[in-house]
């Protein structure tokens, strides 16, 4: 009963006496006014909408007051409704106290979103006071003036919340509980101080700046921290004016964005950073030379890169390497003899022939040493090599022994699948397993420097009527808390081979 909606629940457990009994003792609620016996989510009839948001407001309100007379205990919240006053309904105050009060631990607070709505974040959310409360998201609404008291709070996910940069500092530094923070499309204004004695994780993606800022990091057992904006293309200096990390000494995973912060920045941080193991860049469209130093290194991801061109690393002890960008870049010195698994996606076509092939083989000569490589390409020309060109050459990938190609694209090489794989068997001559996969790529439409609005919010009405979600880069930056974590928070209650 509790993977189906409320009110399809409500009706069931009218059959037995038994399921009335359980259904009053589900540990997750999950009310949300747009699936709420709405047969034509498109309707905007405002008397009908007026109506059912009635009758909403009434079913929530009755079988929490039920839940309360029974005292049956409450493990988690999610209350999504529309709003179009000021403020959420005067109600809301009263059921997460009333939830509170039932040992409420995981609270979902977020507002539908109706493009197009000029007030979408003059909606404000409440204030939130609860000694049981340990795990909060929230999503487009106004946190300016929120007075929060949660001293249990363990984690906070904030999504497309305005005003929200006083909320964060004061939850991080009142809350000694709190270990996970995740800022997803949030405006920012001021410094970011990251704190907290128990703070394992910070996450900001598809951040939103008007000015250069700063990024205090004092926090002893952070373990991972990404920053990350909407934006395509790099300020001249950065919008960071500076990125401290002498107090994160045991940070392991690190994420930046170079369109927001300067590489010499990113670099004079790593440098700090002894035990980081795992590097995340988001490249920009300026960034052609990228170098990275570091001996404890082990996991390097270059994402985003349109013009890069060249790639030096000093990595003795990198196990795992994953690029993408249109360019083959040159990459070196080889220096890990520990590489063991590399993901590319770049574009194998051949623009003259000889050199292409060339440049082609000498690429991925650099990866000859890894036991599995998985590329993805939109043409594969440049990976026929042809037999008189052979013989001037060393196979590229001596020591790979399993290859997965995925063709991003529809072209006349990907069907000489005889010729294509004769070279592959030579590029690997110790290779036992080999996938090839035809998978069309999603074309990426033009996006403009901030690349946000109603076709990009899961919360909108009309996305939520085509029922589908169209994938981009700055869709999957902008990754919805509150679905990808509903599993979380439910816990917390063609081939060949060779």
């Amino acid at each position: 009963m509790s993977y189906l909606p409320p009110r399809i629940a409500t009706q069931i457990s009218i059959l037995s006496k038994d399921w009335n009994h359980a259904f009053n003792t589900l540990p997750a609620l999950e009310f949300d006014e747009e699936t709420f016996g709405r047969k034509d989510i498109s309707g905007h009839d405002a008397k009908t909408e007026k109506t059912e948001n009635d009758t909403f407001l009434e079913y929530v309100n009755g079988y929490i007051s039920r839940r309360r007379e029974h005292d049956l205990s409450i493990d988690l919240m999610s209350l999504l409704i529309f709003s179009s006053a000021d403020k959420l309904n005067s109600k809301v105050p009263k059921w997460i106290d009333t939830a509170s009060r039932l040992n409420l631990r995981a609270l979902t607070l977020g507002r539908i979103v109706d493009y197009p709505d000029k007030r979408s974040y003059e909606q404000k959310c409440p204030d939130l006071v609860s000694d049981t409360i340990s795990v909060l998201h929230v999503s487009h609404l106004s946190m300016q003036g929120v007075k929060m008291r949660l001293p249990r709070l363990e984690e906070l996910v904030l999504h497309k919340a305005h005003e929200s940069d006083d909320v964060v500092n004061k939850l991080m530094l009142s809350c000694p509980t709190l270990r996970r923070v995740e800022l997803i499309n949030c405006f920012r204004s001021t410094d970011l101080l990251i704190c907290g004695p128990k703070l394992e994780t910070f996450e900001a993606s598809a951040m939103l700046q008007d000015e250069s800022f700063s990024i205090s990091i004092s926090a002893p057992n952070l373990v991972s921290f990404s920053y990350t904006s909407v934006f395509i293309m790099a300020f001249r200096d950065g919008q960071l004016s500076a990125l401290q990390v002498h107090g994160a000494q045991n940070l392991r995973e690190l994420a930046l964005d170079l369109c927001v912060i300067g590489i010499r920045t990113i670099r004079e941080a790593i440098s700090r950073l002894r035990l980081l193991e795992t590097l995340r860049l988001k490249g920009s469209r300026s960034a052609e030379r990228i170098r990275v130093t570091h001996k404890n290194l082990k996991h390097l991801a270059l994402t985003g890169f349109d013009f890069l061109v060249r790639v030096k690393t000093q990595t003795p002890n990198l196990v795992s390497f994953q690029y993408d960008g249109p360019n083959i870049v040159a990459i070196g010195p080889r220096d890990s003899t520990r590489l063991a698994n590399a993901r590319l996606e770049v574009d194998f076509g051949v623009r003259n022939k000889r050199r292409s092939y060339l440049k082609a083989a000498k690429f991925l000569r650099y990866f000859g040493c890894c036991d599995s490589l998985t590329v993805a390409c939109n043409g594969v020309e440049a990976l026929v090599i042809p037999r008189e060109i052979r013989g001037e050459m060393l196979p590229p990938l001596r020591d790979v022994k399993h290859l997965r190609l995925q063709i991003l694209c529809n072209t006349s090489e990907a069907d000489s699948s005889s010729q294509l794989t004769e070279s592959l068997r030579w590029m690997c001559p110790d290779l036992e397993t080999l996938v090839v996969n035809s998978e069309p790529r999603r074309e990426k439409k033009t996006s403009s420097a901030i690349s946000f609005g109603p076709h990009r919010d899961k919360y909108s009405r009309s996305n939520r009527k085509m029922g589908c979600w169209e994938s981009s880069t700055a869709a999957v930056a902008m990754r919805d808390a509150f679905l990808t974590k509903k599993a979380d928070l439910t816990s917390y209650a063609g081939s060949s081979r060779l």
